[in-house]
């Protein structure tokens, strides 16, 4: 097992090191010891912090992510993965409006795109009804 420094690890991950300190401070990560002054991972950390990353992407909460990396031994709630998914399709769906009505206001023939019935239609499926 290969021992990484704080600033090892912190170059290597793309995280500053002053967030792998909060994450060890709230217990997601654990340092295995000093050299000098600064903290000593484990190679192994490389992997959680990877997946601490990945679920931040995904809008999990800290303590969410904190819950699931304590049970290590326990399979992941898969309705809790779906829910998210789920989540995140719809943030998806969102985007896929927003995208539209982006372009078709960089498009559109109307001055005002607010009186632009294609724009009106898009601003409704976007939930802001004019």
């Amino acid at each position: 097992m290969q021992e990484i420094t704080i600033s090892e690890l912190a170059t290597l991950v793309k995280i500053p090191s002053s967030t792998l300190r909060y994450y060890e401070d709230i217990g997601l990560i654990h340092s295995i010891g000093r050299k000098g002054l600064q903290r000593v991972f484990s190679e192994n950390v490389i992997a959680t912090l990877q997946l601490i990353t990945l679920g931040k992407k995904a809008e999990f909460s800290l303590d969410e992510l904190k819950q699931m990396l304590a049970m290590k031994d326990t399979p992941i709630a898969k309705d809790i993965l779906l829910k998210k998914a789920e989540m995140i399709d719809q943030y998806i769906q969102e985007l896929d409006i927003l995208r539209a009505g982006l372009r078709h206001v960089a498009q559109c023939t109307f001055d005002n795109p607010l009186e632009c019935p294609k724009f009106q239609k898009i601003m409704q499926l976007y939930g802001m009804k004019h």
